[in-house]
């Protein structure tokens, strides 16, 4: 049951043929799932047990673009999009899980040094209205006509009915509210930066 194993629970049991399965009350999509970690050979037999159990819920499949939107509504991160090597950890939106005060560890000087700039950038989300056409990546940002970020992940949000970005911006350009243009096919748009996970701020249905 939900219960028993609650959101970010992890357990090791068997599924199917396969043992020794390690189960995860997490995923990436912001909803009511787990990710399952086990022996490479039984993948397709596991799958396919799981969706013949699964078709008497409505189970089915869905694409990657159902998965996209659903992450974006979450405001997750996408590695090498959203994050990568060359973005700081506090730039990706990561400063949550940063522990300073916690001894040493790789990287701790390089985020120190970090804060210590006066042009430090920011992950932000965004809500965009268009009509039809979505931001993809790497779209300019800009105030006033001068560059200040620029979009790393976009597509429509269906739960939300608008389209949702992620950028890296300045700083000062972070807090929610702020305006800013982005041009989409040739047309300027009204970029608006909004809290972060704009759908279920407060992942109730991850915690069912």
């Amino acid at each position: 049951s939900n219960e028993s194993f609650p959101w970010f629970g992890v357990k090791t049991g068997s599924v199917a043929l396969a043992s020794d399965v390690r189960l995860l009350r997490v995923n990436y999509e912001g909803e009511l799932g787990w990710e399952l970690y086990h022996p490479l050979p039984y993948q397709r037999q596991l799958l396919d047990a799981i969706l013949r159990e699964g078709k008497k819920h409505g189970m089915r499949l869905v694409g990657l673009h159902a998965l996209e939107s659903l992450r974006l509504e979450k405001s997750y991160r996408a590695m090498y999009r959203d994050m990568n090597p060359e973005i700081n950890a506090l730039e990706s939106g990561l400063e949550r899980f940063i522990r300073l005060d916690k001894g040493d560890f790789v990287g701790r000087e390089a985020v120190l040094k970090y804060k210590e700039r006066n042009d430090q950038r920011r992950s932000v989300t965004l809500r965009i209205d268009t009509d039809g056409a979505s931001t993809l990546a790497n779209e300019g940002l800009y105030s006033d006509g001068k560059l200040v970020g620029r979009i790393t992940s976009g597509g429509y949000g269906y739960a939300l009915g608008h389209d949702v970005a992620l950028a890296l911006v300045s700083e000062r350009f972070s807090k929610p509210g702020t305006k800013l243009d982005v041009a989409i096919l040739g047309e300027w748009k009204v970029a608006e930066v909004v809290a972060d996970s704009p759908y279920d701020p407060t992942s109730a249905r991850a915690r069912m």
